[in-house]
């Protein structure tokens, strides 16, 4: 069995091939540079054209495309289509490739994100709510038309709308855990927007997971718990035994990111979002809650 991985040299890429190996499966990577020391046999793309990396998608069995240019860097005019266009490219020529061979894979999974569903407060948002009207919705809405409107024959496709992946090696676990031991972990201006957190284990496992079980369309990414700004700093703190921090006002984030050239709007935006669908067909969360997941990543 085979799986080929566009995007699988990131942080979430590597969980997901790890856990394909694990269940029996050369994995190939598409990669847009070459790494020496990549554990799987990465072949040279670039995103945007069909070259010999086709070769790959021929007669394997699943396909898998993580690609994007980072998201938490500054929303500069020229950033925004980076952002959008690292993720429609992309998707779009795994499109192509799939249509071009005659052995096609029995499914396509593409990455979304929870974005789609905007700033939402406090709604509660499973797969059927409504989209969202921001940026982040703009990017997620193209990136889902370009991966879902190839209707291709036999080949399952489906979009996980990834929320915020907790690991040790990446995502803004490393961020935040470095805060929290500071004595810095305050909640994010009022702290009561909702994080749609899921260990990357299990975020790795949901996509291999969906290949198979899913329905067609977009299935949250994200764990059954999500939690708030605010509990979600309360509780890594007392993970690491460190007392009370105060919030961080909204301006003063925003100034911070910017002078690092990061987005601040990113840890403002509320997304209550809820793996409806992924419960509804049998997937089992190995980390269903916040408490959880800090288990076994605080625990060295």
């Amino acid at each position: 069995m085979k799986a080929v991985i566009a995007g699988g040299s990131g942080f979430v890429g590597q969980h997901l091939a790890a856990e394909l190996v694990k269940h029996g499966y050369e994995v190939v990577l598409l990669s847009r540079s070459i790494g020496e020391k990549s554990k799987y046999r990465e072949v040279k793309w670039d995103g945007r054209t069909l070259g010999d990396w086709v070769q790959e998608i021929e007669g394997c069995d699943l396909v898998f495309n993580l690609s994007g240019a980072p998201i938490d860097k500054k929303w500069t005019p020229e950033y925004k289509k980076v952002l959008i266009d690292s993720r429609v490219d992309s998707s779009r020529v795994i499109g192509e490739a799939i249509r071009s061979v005659k052995a096609k894979p029995r499914a396509w999974v593409n990455s979304s994100a929870v974005g789609f569903y905007g700033d939402r407060s406090d709604d509660i948002l499973g797969e059927s709510a409504r989209q969202g009207d921001n940026f982040l919705t703009e990017v997620c809405v193209e990136w889902e038309r370009a991966a879902l409107e190839p209707d291709i024959a036999d080949v399952r496709q489906v979009c996980v709308r990834t929320g915020i992946a907790l690991g040790r090696e990446g995502g803004i676990f490393p961020v935040m855990s470095k805060l929290a031991k500071m004595g810095l972990g305050g909640a994010a201006g009022s702290g009561k927007q909702w994080l749609p957190v899921i260990h990357v284990d299990d975020l790795a496992r949901l996509y291999f997971w969906a290949a198979d079980h899913a329905n067609e369309g977009a299935v949250n990414g994200c764990g059954p718990k999500p939690v708030t700004n605010a509990d979600f700093m309360k509780a890594l703190r007392e993970a690491y035994a460190r007392p009370f921090s105060p919030p961080v006002p909204k301006f003063a984030l925003q100034l911070g990111s910017g002078l690092m050239g990061k987005e601040g709007d990113l840890i403002l935006m509320s997304q209550r979002a809820v793996p409806t669908l992924a419960l509804a067909n049998g997937f089992e969360f190995k980390y269903p809650s916040l408490d959880a997941i800090l288990d076994d990543l605080t625990t060295s």
